[in-house]
Order: structure tokens, then C-alpha cells, then sequence
């Protein structure tokens, strides 16, 4: 919470020393993250009651609270940040507005002693005898000029009164528009923090329900991780196998033409550094998905002392929705492991893998643009959702998938 607060201030700070376009176009930013993270929130909803069976709404749903109530969290702290930067607009105007008065007051009191001065020399024959009582032609010419620009000044402090006014009006409008919006935002803040409280709860009773199956979920955890030996071994056979064909090739056109075999190895490093140029902006492989499993090494989220080893990321999705290559490769593999179906393309020294698939459209041997359907998601035996099984590999090294696609 402290962190939090720093954070804050710090915010603050910053923005004081922004200029007013550039809060406007942070606010737009900010804006812009919340329509995101909503949009993110109503999609995982959708996802969670999608679950036809309470049975199998298990720890993919418990993933998919828990990604809720962090997308809800960021969404407040953006709300946070968007209220800082609407404060400070408005203290902002509320000085500029005063400060116009100020001047409107100053320009009124001028006026009225021109007016004043006016009156007491409304006739003719006052301003000709101020002109007549002059000591020589030119003092005359000067008085007369004097009137005149008098005159002329008068019209114009009266013409100056009268936008001054009209710039007060549209500032009082557009500060009264920022107020609407602090006044919203303050109301959308008060029910999102409500909603997370409700998924805090939710969380918990998912994970209380789930503790009373420990015995159902460890049998399910010893059968995925034979699953995912059975695949780890494949993918690594696949890509072990595709390595000694292409030294193979590699040596037999040595023997028949250098210059070939160089482009060929050209021909893998350009396919490389292709794809290493593109990380962090990897497409998604589905259009629309929510990560509920991340790589890597982690403790089982409800039975306690387990750790749970995930070769690449798991994305929840809609049944049947078309997953796609993420960059330029080869087909090198179509194989079953149990009853799911899996998709090993090449990119150089580089592999994607795509698993749980059903209505597959390319055969191996296939050479695939970016975004190029690959075939659907299918939901795994033992559930409801459809989940795509998504690993990247440098040769036998396995990489963490979100390091490599768009945020």
C-alpha cells in the first residue's frame, strides 16, 4: 500500500510538469488501457460462463478469476491515474478561470471611468472648447486626434469586455465537462472496486470448493504430466530428427556444390533472424484468448508443496476459434499425443508448437506465411474450454512464449 501511495506522488509530481497537451494526450493513453482492460474483463467473463459443467469448471476457471481480479486491479490504478490527471486539469482551469475574472474585473473597472469621463464631456460644445483652447494648430490637432483615439479605445475596452466574457463561458464550460468526467470516473472507480471484492470472494470459495477435490486433482496432475512427457519427447525427437536431415542435406550438397551449401546456411540464419527481430511483437496465435497458464516453474495453485513444470503457455479461447502461425516457417510435424493433436513449424533454428487442434488445414512439408491458419481449438478431454497449448523453441532450448509475443 505504501508503494502504492509513492507511486502516486510520484505520478503527481510528473504530471505537474507536463504541459497541458501532453496530460491530454497521457489521459488519451490512459483511456484508451481502460477500454482495454474492460474489454479484457467482459471477454474473461464470458469465457468463465461458458463452463457447462461445475465439475470440470476447475483450475482453468481458477486461472481465469485469478486474471480477472489482476486486470480489475490494473483497471483501478488506471482509473487512479486518469483521476490525478483530471485534478490537475481541474485546479488548473479553476486558477485560469479566476485569473480571467480578474482581468474582466479590471477591464469593467476602466470602462466605466472612460464612461464616467464620457458623460462629463457628452456635448458638442465641451469638446470644442477643450479643442478651440488650444495654444497653437498643433496643440488643436493633437486634442483632436486625443478624442478620437479616446473614442476609438472606449468601443474597443467594451469590444474587449465582451470576449473576455465569452472566454470565461466556454473555460466554465469545459472545466464543468471535466468535473462530469472526474464525477464518472469516481462512480466507475467506487463499482470496479466493488466487483473486485466479489471476484476476491469468488476466488476464494473456487479454491476452497477445489481443496475438497485434492484427490481428483492429483490424479489430473500425474495424467497431464504424462501428457506432457509424452509431447516433450516428440517435439524433441521432431526437432532432433529435423536437425540430422538438414546436416545430412547440408553435407551431400557440400560434397556436390559449396556455394549451395552456403546459402543454405544463409538461408536458415535469414529464417532466424527473422523471427528474432520480432520478439516482443509476435502475433497471438488465436485472435482473442486470456493466458491461464505461464512458462516455466511455479506451485500448484491449490495442492500445497506441488510444483507444476509448464513447457510453454496454456490460452483459454472460444471452442473452434482458428489459431494461426505466428511468423514465417515450414510444417515439420503433425502428431497425436493421446486423443489431442499438435503442430510443429520451423523458423530457422527457431520451432512454435501448437497443440489441441482439431480441422487441421496444412500437411507437413507445408511452408506457412504469418498468420495463416493452422486449423481450431478444440477443448481438452477433461474440459469444457477450449485451450491452446502454445511453446517456442531456440533448437532443443525452450523459450517462455510471452517474452516473444505482443503485449
Amino acid at each position: 500500500m505504501k508503494t502504492q501511495y509513492r507511486n502516486i506522488f510520484l505520478l503527481i509530481l510528473l504530471l505537474h510538469g507536463l504541459s497541458p497537451m501532453a496530460q491530454t494526450n497521457s489521459l488519451s493513453k490512459l483511456e484508451q488501457q481502460k477500454k482495454q482492460l474492460e474489454s479484457d474483463i467482459a471477454y474473461t467473463n464470458s469465457l468463465i460462463d461458458k463452463t457447462k459443467s461445475e465439475q470440470k469448471a476447475g483450475l482453468d476457471n481458477l486461472s481465469l478469476i485469478q486474471t480477472n481480479i489482476a486486470s480489475r486491479k490494473e483497471l483501478v490504478s488506471s482509473i487512479d491515474k486518469q483521476l490525478i490527471i483530471l485534478s490537475i486539469e481541474i485546479t488548473e482551469k479553476q486558477k485560469k478561470v479566476a485569473l480571467l475574472y480578474d482581468d474582466l474585473a479590471k477591464l469593467k473597472e476602466n470602462y466605466a471611468k472612460m464612461v464616467a469621463f464620457a458623460y462629463r464631456n457628452r456635448n458638442t460644445y465641451t469638446q470644442l472648447m477643450f479643442i478651440f483652447a488650444s495654444d497653437d494648430l498643433n496643440q488643436a490637432y493633437r486634442r483632436l486626434t486625443y478624442l478620437k483615439t479616446y473614442s476609438e479605445h472606449r468601443v474597443k475596452q467594451a469590444h474587449n469586455i465582451t470576449l473576455q466574457s465569452e472566454i470565461i463561458n466556454r473555460e466554465l464550460a469545459a472545466l464543468k465537462v471535466k468535473k462530469a468526467e472526474q464525477e464518472y470516473l469516481l462512480g466507475q472507480k467506487s463499482r470496479e472496486l466493488i466487483a473486485l471484492d466479489a471476484e476476491e470472494k469468488q476466488y476464494q470459495a473456487k479454491l476452497e470448493s477445489l481443496q475438497t477435490r485434492e484427490k481428483e486433482l492429483r490424479n489430473d496432475l500425474e495424467e497431464k504430466k504424462r501428457l506432457a512427457a509424452r509431447l516433450n519427447k516428440q517435439i524433441e525427437d521432431a526437432i532432433a530428427e529435423v536437425a540430422r536431415r538438414e546436416e545430412e542435406s547440408r553435407r551431400n550438397v557440400e560434397k556436390r556444390d559449396k556455394v549451395a551449401a552456403v546459402k543454405m546456411a544463409e538461408a536458415e540464419v535469414l529464417a532466424s533472424s527473422k523471427i528474432e527481430k520480432m520478439r516482443g511483437r509476435l502475433p497471438m496465435p488465436v485472435a482473442k484468448g486470456v493466458i491461464v497458464t505461464r512458462f516455466g516453474v511455479y506451485d500448484h495453485p491449490v495442492l500445497k508443496g506441488i510444483k507444476v513444470i509448464s513447457n510453454g503457455i496454456d490460452i483459454s479461447t472460444n471452442d473452434g476459434a482458428v489459431i494461426t502461425v505466428v511468423a514465417d516457417g515450414v510444417v515439420r510435424r503433425i502428431f497425436t499425443t493421446g486423443a489431442v493433436t499438435s503442430i510443429l513449424v520451423q523458423h530457422g533454428l527457431y520451432y512454435t508448437v501448437y497443440t489441441h487442434l482439431k480441422a487441421v488445414t496444412v500437411q507437413a512439408g507445408d511452408v506457412v506465411r504469418a498468420r495463416q491458419p493452422l486449423g481450431m481449438v478444440t477443448p481438452a478431454p477433461d474440459s469444457d474450454r477450449a485451450i491452446l497449448h502454445f511453446e517456442l523453441w531456440r533448437q532443443s532450448v525452450k523459450q517462455d512464449p510471452e517474452q516473444w509475443l505482443a503485449k
